[in-house]
């Protein structure tokens, strides 16, 4: 188990989570630091201003229990109608639905979840549900046509369901999640589940990111609460020894300003759908790299292959851990300039905190640039 999950010092507790930054942060110019310590001068880090501020407080703050109950009773019927059922949709929405593999779930209770990612996948999968007369389901995530991924998910597989059910069994096998109505396009009569607009910020907290994770058999509003408990931790220390606002901070000299990039090291490949969720939180990423490092991946693979090794002054490490067996502190220390985030356990509600953690220093990043956060959905 890893040493630094499981022998945390308290003064790099934040909340849920367990920080190492102040090596990285203690290398960053002393002018820069007091350039953004002067940007934030003002704040006082109260729940109002914090949602006024930054888009993702406020989407947080505005979810309630009935924008739940409609996803939680949609997953209930399809879980009860499906031996098998397909994700499929844009690159980004089916990264989402890929973290319910960080979890053991109910085993053997519910449906087999599959994301094809295979470019033939309708004619290995498909062929082999239709041989043991599987009864199948099919969730469609996002808007996005001319995605790749959509292309060679959605229409191969609305085409094979269209085929085997009658229409009135597609309403109950079908479902498709977008922030517009998507059945006329699609031809096919589908459950739709309205997206709110916002989810771009963080689609995580939206339907995009929670239906999954109620079809896989879990009570996803854990991963609310425990997203705003990070958030109440950061109003209640709005203060420079926060690892927030010190993240966010480090991103916006060395990431948004310097050219620096990041690389996600995970433990071990469990975790690798929460890198990879990461990696698209983050944008600037170690893809740009040329050649590009293997990205998330496993921390000790990571020892024996290393393209940039000797270019370790042009990006540093954001290192995901939770209880990872057979790490310590010093076996993840790589040379690199790092920062270090730690769950005292991996479960929904830690998830959520660690994910608030990181959208909001991001959030952060793109109010001081003047960015817009990117579309999910085509237009």
């Amino acid at each position: 188990m890893s040493q630094a999950s499981t022998e945390p010092s308290q003064e790099n507790r934040h909340g849920l989570l367990h920080c190492e930054i102040g090596a990285l942060w203690g290398s960053l110019p002393t002018e820069g630091i007091e350039h953004w310590k002067g940007q934030l001068a003002n704040w006082t880090g109260k729940a109002e201003e914090m949602r006024r501020n930054l888009p993702v407080v406020d989407l947080l703050n505005q979810f309630r229990e009935a924008d739940l109950e409609p996803l939680r009773s949609m997953a209930l019927e399809l879980r009860a109608n499906c031996d098998d059922i397909l994700f499929v949709g844009s690159s980004q929405t089916l990264e989402l639905a890929r973290l319910q593999e960080l979890f053991d779930g109910p085993g053997g209770r519910g449906p087999r979840l599959h994301i094809p990612r295979s470019k033939a996948w309708e004619h290995q999968l498909l062929p082999a549900l239709e041989a043991v007369g599987s009864r199948v389901g099919l969730v469609i995530l996002g808007w996005a046509p001319g995605d790749l991924l959509w292309d060679r998910g959605v229409l191969p597989g609305l085409n094979w369901i269209k085929e085997r059910y009658s229409e009135s069994e597609l309403s109950r096998r079908v479902v498709a999640l977008s922030a517009r109505p998507i059945s006329d396009h699609l031809q096919v009569p589908v459950k739709h589940l309205a997206v709110t607009e916002r989810a771009y910020l963080a689609p995580i907290f939206s339907g995009f990111g929670l239906f999954p994770l109620y079809v896989s058999g879990f009570e996803a509003s854990s991963l609310i609460e425990g997203a705003r408990s990070q958030v109440r931790n950061l109003e209640k220390g709005f203060n420079w020894d926060n690892a927030t606002l010190r993240y966010a901070v480090i991103r916006q000299l060395l990431t948004m300003q310097d050219g620096w990039v990041e690389s996600v090291v995970t433990p071990d490949t469990y975790l690798e759908p929460l890198g990879l969720w990461v990696r698209r939180l983050l944008e600037n990423s170690c893809l740009h790299l040329d050649p590009p490092v293997p990205y998330p991946f496993p921390h000790l693979q990571c020892q024996e292959y290393d393209p940039h090794s000797g270019e370790r002054s042009h990006y540093y490490e954001l290192q995901l851990d939770y209880a990872s067996p057979a790490l310590d502190s010093q076996s993840m220390d790589r040379g690199r300039p790092r920062c270090w985030l730690g769950m005292p356990r991996l479960d929904m509600y830690t998830l959520g905190g660690a994910v608030a953690h990181l959208t909001t220093a991001v959030a952060l990043n793109h109010r001081w640039s003047e960015t817009e956060s990117p579309a999910i959905e085509a237009e």
